[in-house]
């Protein structure tokens, strides 16, 4: 059994934890499966290493993104209780600028702003929810799979009506398993699209006025024209 990596397969996003390798192709020649046990094994081999694949890809990322998302959080928290409290030391200790009580707190917004925009936070969550589901459904797949070799034991090479079924239902299972991974991943991309795409908006409507209709365009000509009066 051979295995060649499909054309155009379509790249993932990374954060410096590398690609999620594209899911092989697998070409089987009719021959292999004279020995369908055989063929099944390496089948189902095939199908867990990619979820096992796939869920380490998952804790890589998920660990980048919960330590730089504490620390973000922690560096918000240190620098809004310091910058609060400055401008009330600053009147009772000589040499503190209460100016710097704003910077820090400004930093700490910063902090917060950084963490939501890159979506580290959300980032975590998803991933852990990702974690959780593939190891449930591989573990169901193992499960499955040990009923199945319990059910069709001495059935796969004896009478052929027998033994087609009995392949067709452990296809069914990697199929299942494969479909299933696919949805996870898929959910999780999604979501992190729609997440990075309000931040953007969230960005671009706090950074430009909003104008909606000529008569706002008109609005804010007036406004500037008494500004510079």
């Amino acid at each position: 059994m051979s295995i060649i990596p499909p054309q155009g397969s379509r790249r993932r996003r990374t954060w410096s934890r590398g690609d999620l390798s594209p899911v092989p192709r697998l070409k089987i020649s009719p021959d292999e499966w004279l020995d369908c046990a055989q063929a099944l094994s390496q089948l189902r081999a095939w199908v867990e290493d990619r979820a096992v694949e796939t869920i380490d890809w998952y804790i890589r990322d998920k660990q980048a993104k919960r330590w730089a998302s504490r620390l973000l959080r922690a560096a918000a928290v240190v620098t809004a209780v310091v910058g609060g409290v400055l401008p009330l030391v600053s009147s009772s200790v000589h040499g503190v600028n209460p100016n710097l009580g704003y910077i820090l707190l400004a930093v700490a917004a910063g902090c917060v702003a950084f963490d939501h925009f890159f979506g580290l936070s959300s980032g975590w969550m998803r991933d852990m929810a990702a974690v959780q589901s593939l190891q449930g459904r591989l573990a169901r797949f193992q499960l499955d799979w040990a009923r199945w070799q319990a059910a069709q034991a001495g059935v796969l090479g004896g009478e052929a009506a027998s033994s087609a079924e009995a392949v067709c239902a452990a296809l069914d299972l990697i199929d299942g398993l494969m479909t299933s991974m696919t949805q996870v991943t898929d959910a999780e991309t999604t979501q992190w699209i729609t997440d990075f795409t309000s931040s953007v908006a969230a960005l671009r409507q706090q950074a430009s006025p909003s104008v909606s209709s000529p008569q706002d365009i008109i609005t804010l000509s007036k406004q500037g024209d008494l500004s510079s009066s």
